[in-house]
C-alpha cells in the first residue's frame, strides 16, 4: 500500500532525504533505492532525539524525512506535536508495520492539524522501489518562493469601500434534498479594492475585525442580502437567507437594533433570515452566549450553529441555546462517501439535531457521492460547489432564473438511490 499527497514541482534538482529508523536492514533498502533515484541520502538517525538536534542546527532541512511511526525514544506522533507550524518542517513519509495500519489516519490527521505536509505512506513488508517510486515528485521539488504578503488593508481603505458600496454580497444556494428545490442561499462577503482588485473574505475579515468595523461590514452585507430577498419574494420565488455574524457583534445593543430596522424597512419577514454563528463561538462563555442567541430569536430570526465539527462543542451545550439550524463543516463533508468514520459522527449529529428539532445543512458539497452519502446520513439540505459557487447578486438572480422552478437537475430520485 502506498500514496502520495503532493504535485510536481517545475524546477529541478535532486532531492535531500533523512532516514529515522532503528531497522538497519530497512534504512539500507531505502538509502539504496533513493540513491538510484538522484536521491541525497545525507543523515541516517534513530533517535528523535538525534533528529531535533540536526533539525535545529543544519541550516537547510531535508525535503522528505522517511520514518516509522514508533522509534527508541518517542513516536511520530511526538514528533508532529514537536513539529507544529515550523515552515522549516521537511515533508513526512511514514512506513507501517501492518498492525500499526489502525491509527494511519490518526497520524493522517495529526499531520493535518500540524500544518505538515505529508509525502505518502507505506506499508511493510515493503516492494523494491515502493518508496521511491512514489517519493519521486519529492525528488525534483524545490520549495517554492514564498509570496510577496498582500499589503495590510487600512481602516482608511476598509471605510472608503464601506462608504462607495465595495463591500459586495456574494451569494451561495442552498438544496433542499427532498425536494431538489433551491430553498436559500448564504450571504458571503466579498470587496473590491480601489483598483478593481477582488478581495476574498479571508483577507477582509481579519482587517474589519481589527480595525472594528466588522459590525458595519455585517450590517451591509445583511442590507444587500434582504434587498435580494425582498426582489426573489417580487418575482414569485421567495428565498431564506443565511448571515455571518460574530457573538461580538450580537452582544452590541445598537447592532441587534439595526439589524432588525434593515430587516423591517426591507419588509422581509425575520423568519426567512438565518443568523450563522461558529461552532467556536457557541462554545464560549454559555451566559453570554445564551442571552445573545435568545436575543436572536426574541427579534424573530431563526439561529445556526456553523462550521459544526471544528471546534469539538458538547451537544448537551448546543442544545440549551434556541436554534434552528445545525450546518456540518466542509472537513466533515469532503470525501465522506469514503470514510465510514466522517458518516457516522455525520449520521450521529444530524438524527440527534433532528431530534431537537434542528435543520441539518451540509456545507462544501462538491461531489454526487458526497451529496447522495449526506442525505443517507440525514442531512435536508446542502451547499457547495457542486451545486454552484459563490456570485454576485445580479449573477444569483440570473442563475435562479435559469433554473426550471427552482430544481435542480441533480439526477432522478430512486428509492435505494434518493439523489
Amino acid at each position: 500500500m502506498a500514496a502520495t499527497h503532493s504535485k510536481p514541482a517545475a524546477a529541478l534538482r535532486p532531492g535531500r532525504a533523512w532516514l529515522l529508523s532503528n531497522d538497519t536492514a530497512h534504512v539500507a533498502q531505502v538509502e539504496t533505492e533513493l540513491g538510484a533515484e538522484g536521491w541525497r541520502v545525507d543523515l541516517r538517525l534513530r533517535s528523535l532525539q538525534h533528529l531535533l538536534l540536526h533539525l535545529h542546527c543544519e541550516a537547510a532541512p531535508p525535503d522528505v524525512l522517511v520514518c516509522g511511526l514508533h522509534f527508541d525514544d518517542g513516536d511520530a506522533f511526538a514528533l508532529m506535536r514537536l513539529l507544529t507550524h515550523d515552515p522549516r518542517a521537511p515533508a513526512l513519509f511514514l512506513v507501517l508495520q501492518p498492525q500499526q495500519r489502525v491509527v494511519l489516519k490518526s497520524a493522517l490527521a495529526m499531520a493535518g492539524a500540524c500544518n505538515l505536509r505529508v509525502a505518502g505512506y507505506a506499508e511493510r513488508p515493503l516492494t523494491a522501489g515502493q518508496i521511491a517510486q512514489a517519493l519521486r515528485p519529492y525528488r525534483v521539488a524545490v520549495p517554492a518562493r514564498a509570496p510577496v504578503p498582500a499589503p495590510e488593508l487600512t481602516a482608511e481603505a476598509l471605510r472608503s469601500m464601506l462608504q462607495h458600496d465595495r463591500l459586495q454580497a456574494w451569494l451561495q444556494p442552498q438544496l433542499h434534498l427532498d425536494s431538489r428545490e433551491v430553498v436559500g442561499v448564504e450571504a458571503i462577503l466579498h470587496g473590491v479594492a480601489e483598483d478593481g482588485t477582488p478581495l476574498p473574505p479571508a483577507r477582509l475579515q481579519p482587517a474589519l475585525k481589527r480595525h472594528g468595523l466588522l459590525e458595519a461590514a455585517t450590517l451591509a452585507l445583511v442590507r444587500q442580502t434582504c434587498g435580494f430577498l425582498a426582489d426573489c419574494v417580487r418575482d414569485g420565488q421567495p428565498l431564506s437567507g443565511s448571515i455571518k455574524a460574530s457573538m461580538h457583534s450580537l452582544s452590541d445593543p445598537d447592532f441587534c437594533i439595526e439589524l432588525q430596522r434593515i430587516v423591517q424597512d426591507s419588509k422581509v419577514d425575520p423568519a426567512s433570515i438565518t443568523i450563522e454563528i461558529s461552532e467556536s463561538d457557541a462554545a464560549a462563555d454559555l451566559p453570554t452566549v445564551i442571552e445573545n442567541t435568545a436575543r436572536c430569536r426574541l427579534l424573530g430570526f431563526n439561529l445556526s450553529i456553523t462550521d459544526f465539527g471544528t471546534a469539538y462543542s458538547s451537544l448537551m451545550q448546543l442544545a440549551q441555546l434556541p436554534l434552528s439550524e445545525l450546518k456540518f463543516d466542509r472537513s466533515l463533508v469532503t470525501n465522506i462517501d469514503a470514510d465510514v468514520t466522517r458518516r457516522t459522527i455525520v449520521a450521529s449529529c444530524a438524527g440527534l439535531a433532528r431530534g431537537l428539532g434542528l435543520r441539518v445543512v451540509a456545507d462544501g458539497v462538491e461531489t454526487a457521492t458526497e451529496l447522495r452519502a449526506l442525505q443517507a446520513a440525514g442531512c435536508t439540505e446542502v451547499q457547495g460547489h457542486l451545486l454552484a459557487h459563490p456570485m454576485p447578486t445580479d449573477a444569483m438572480r440570473q442563475w435562479l432564473h435559469g433554473l426550471d422552478r427552482l430544481r435542480v437537475p441533480l439526477g432522478k430520485r430512486r428509492t435505494a438511490d434518493p439523489c
